[in-house]
């Protein structure tokens, strides 16, 4: 029989009593680290490393984007706020870590380790828990914080740095359970949110008591308010972060019975019977990575920093100035302090507060297609490496096809009874309402038709060199190309934007959505202490401003 659906009031049993030894160390019991493994049997053919640069110099589309006062229809997604762009990239660095240098021609899976628990179970925040990494608690009980921030006044905004050791000097290396949180200035205050998160569940005495643990004893306090996050966190990708990114048929089909005591239906998951749960490399190493093209080449946090009224600019996300605060580089940076997130600027359903009326917020990420900003095509972790090392483009095709050996977009599609993409497609411009539709080059504006134009002759030189008859990528483009072509052609189901619909990519398409909620639904189903598997009807604990509980709901509880 399944349980009621829990409410604050009430002891939701599955809480209570459950299998947590050694969820005060931080990882899910039984987990550990994690192995890659495939869906697949199958490879894409050989590709030459100077036919992966061209597809990577093609991808790049420079653009400043601009200032917040102004929409960017031609590049932005209506469907996603860009928060969701970032809570995606944190939830990446939950699960999935390897590595491998790039310089390797081929990895082994089965000597390959994922150094992230693949379990949804926050080991970026946690760690290895207060027992083993007390430096990273205060008490047992609270996660550290770094330095305070002001965020111009929001309504929820971010109030501190995340903890770093002090050099002394202007690099100050982030203290994380993952340190590819402080990549860039805004994941790592997506890190800071899901800190005050904890720290405000543990000390909520009445949702201890509803959850079903002992507020006056620090280890059930400490375990009850890490299932409590971590419960919200896994309930938030599936219902909240999956629906927006996928398309609109796949993840129920996926999820099956799985929400009223049944099995989820995830054939190519359970490819080669796996005992426990393992990172795909058709989701580590092409379909995930959808998200870089999601990226702006700039954000405003707050209506001080990134903002001002007589120049309303956005901050870029990467560049090679020194000053810190005329970038979001991370890895070491320390946040600048004016610069913390007003939230209302990246998520819906946020008051907007104090900011001007003719900001247009929340950002909204770019869409879900092969292009990537130019900041992409050089990345300060690689400023002083040879190109194309710096560009992230090349390195997702090269760690694609070399170490990874991913099959083709064609063949996945085979594979899931689906046609495949023709070669005109693939290397063309254009979503399939746009084309179905005929619509002309007339129809535009100067700008749309220039716009459409560039990236239409960057394909199609890629096209006509690499992907004709006898050529390498005939019948064989990247997986990774492929799943973005293909969001952008069949991605404009989630919102009616008139001509700028001939965009697409306000989600993915058929093979990236099977590919990405197969995996999630996995990770989440084979954690034996998943709220998918010991209480599949669970809804928040915490109360939702909207009808349906989102991303914003914590950041309005957190802070």
């Amino acid at each position: 029989m399944v349980p009621p659906t829990p409410r604050l009031t009430a002891v939701p049993a599955s809480l209570h009593g459950l299998d947590n030894r050694g969820i005060e160390a931080g990882s899910i019991p039984g987990g550990g680290y994690g192995r890659y493994g495939r869906m697949f049997d199958f490879f894409a053919r050989p590709i030459t490393d100077d036919c992966l640069r061209d597809i990577a110099t093609a991808m790049i589309k420079v653009d400043k984007g601009n200032p917040i006062t102004q929409k960017e229809p031609t590049d932005e997604n209506p469907a996603i706020p860009a928060g969701y762009t970032y809570f995606g990239q944190f939830v990446d660095h939950d699960i999935s870590l390897d590595p491998t240098p790039l310089s390797a021609k081929s990895n082994d899976l089965a000597a390959m380790e994922d150094f992230r628990t693949p379990s949804l179970d926050l080991d970026c925040v946690y760690g290895r828990g207060p027992d083993d990494q007390p430096y990273m608690y205060t008490d047992g009980l609270h996660l550290r914080t770094g330095k305070p921030l002001t965020n111009g006044g929001a309504a929820k905004g971010a109030t501190f740095d995340v903890l770093r050791l002090d050099t002394g000097g202007p690099a100050q290396p982030a203290i994380l359970g993952d340190k590819r949180n402080d990549e860039n200035r805004i994941v790592s205050q997506m890190q800071a949110l899901w800190i005050a998160f904890h720290n405000k569940v543990v000390d909520d005495q009445a949702l201890i008591a509803a959850a079903g643990g002992d507020f006056s004893d620090g280890l059930s306090r400490f375990r009850t308010a890490a299932q409590v996050v971590r419960w919200h966190y896994q309930w938030l990708v599936i219902n909240d972060f999956l629906p927006r990114i996928l398309d609109n048929t796949t993840l129920p089909q996926v999820l099956g019975t799985a929400l009223t005591g049944g099995t989820p239906n995830t054939p190519l998951y359970d490819h080669g019977d796996p005992q426990f749960a393992y990172m795909p490399v058709e989701f580590a190493g092409a379909a995930y990575r959808y998200g870089h093209s999601q990226i702006r080449p700039g954000y405003a946090l707050n209506k001080d920093s990134g903002t001002d009224a007589a120049h309303p600019f956005r901050v870029p996300i990467f560049s090679r100035n020194a000053a810190g605060t005329e970038n979001l580089n991370g890895f070491g940076m320390p946040q600048p302090p004016t610069f913390g997130i007003d939230w209302a600027f990246f998520l819906d359903g946020l008051d907007r507060g104090q900011i001007p009326t003719e900001y247009v917020v929340p950002q909204q990420s770019y869409r879900i297609d092969a292009n990537l900003v130019d900041p992409l095509g050089d990345l300060p972790e690689f400023f002083n490496a040879p190109s194309p090392f710096g560009n992230l483009a090349y390195r997702n095709l090269a760690r694609g096809a070399n170490n990874l050996r991913l099959p083709s977009g064609e063949q996945v599609a085979n594979a899931l009874g689906l046609v495949p993409l023709t070669a005109d497609v693939l290397w063309g411009v254009g979503s399939k309402a746009f084309i179905d539709k005929t619509m002309s080059m007339n129809h535009m504006t100067d700008d749309l038709r220039a716009d459409v134009k560039e990236v239409h002759d960057r394909r199609q030189h890629v096209g006509s060199k690499w992907a004709g008859p006898g050529k390498a990528l005939n019948g064989n483009t990247p997986l990774w190309y492929y799943i973005l072509r293909e969001a952008e052609y069949y991605g404009f189901a989630r919102v009616d934007e008139g001509l700028t619909s001939m965009f697409g990519g306000q989600h993915l398409g058929p093979v990236g959505s099977r590919i990405v909620a197969e995996t999630f639904v996995g990770l989440v189903w084979r954690n034996s202490q998943s709220y998918l598997r010991r209480w599949p009807l669970f809804t928040p604990l915490i109360p939702a401003a909207g009808p349906k509980f989102i991303l914003s709901d914590i950041v309005r509880y957190a802070l």
